[in-house]
């Protein structure tokens, strides 16, 4: 079968509008069919609610035979738009607007399905994807200087997730916290806390936007507000561990 791409500017248009089209046309005769979208989240900025597509993971995760990934800096999205066209089957590759630090280097080994740990700490796990990752890394970093040590899992494949990263975070850390910039409802945090429920029961905190549309702004002051950032992660983690 010939490899089809198809290409949407922005997730409410390609993850919204087309939804039908997805489900009944791509994902029902399993076809061959890779969907890459941008400006996701409310990192899109001062386009507002409107064009703020905070559900896409959830739509795209309940789909039978779809994959979701959401990739995190540059070197990673290169390498996951070099491995979806490897797969078979639909494939939904979720990208942000917004500048990001670059977290790897081009000798980083990546495989599809395999969450990236980064760090050690046993104080807590921070489970982050996509835009937030590299805010989840800052925050490490400020927490080791007053002694919390915590290590990142940076979950570039949402759906198949991995399960095995999961329970071992879980039996290994005091406290699990989850942070995307998505509904908190059908994304990330509710992944991981399906695979929790059904295989190593412990509490998870999801950080993300809580059942509410987007509003308009700059981006990082949005991250700001929704608490997405280095800051909210940090206060985050020291409530959680008192």
């Amino acid at each position: 079968m010939v490899k089809q791409l198809l290409q949407a500017h922005l997730q409410c248009f390609g993850a919204g509008r087309a939804y039908d089209q997805i489900r009944n046309s791509v994902c029902y005769p399993n076809l061959d069919v890779k969907i890459c979208v941008s400006h996701s989240g409310v990192t899109v900025g001062e386009d507002g609610a409107t064009h703020q597509m905070l559900e896409d993971i959830s739509l795209m995760r309940g789909l039978p035979n779809m994959k979701v990934m959401c990739t995190s800096d540059d070197i990673q999205t290169k390498w996951a738009v070099e491995e979806i066209t490897k797969i078979n089957g639909p494939v939904y590759l979720r990208l942000c607007r917004l500048a990001t630090p670059v977290i790897y280097d081009e000798s980083q080994s990546f495989e599809f399905g395999k969450a990236v740990q980064i760090g050690e700490g046993t104080d807590a796990t921070i489970f982050a994807t996509g835009v937030v990752v590299s805010e989840a890394i800052k925050a490490k970093e400020e927490l080791e200087k007053v002694g919390i040590h915590v290590r990142v899992i940076d979950v570039h494949t949402i759906k198949p997730i991995d399960k095995e990263m999961i329970v071992k975070c879980a039996k290994e850390t005091k406290k699990l916290i989850s942070i995307e910039d998505h509904s908190i409802i059908g994304g990330l945090g509710t992944a991981i806390a399906e695979v929790l429920t059904e295989e190593y029961p412990a509490k998870l905190i999801r950080m993300g936007i809580n059942d509410m549309f987007g509003k308009s702004g700059k981006a990082t002051e949005l991250l700001e507000y929704y608490k997405l950032t280095s800051n909210g992660i940090i206060e985050k983690v020291k409530d959680s561990l008192q």
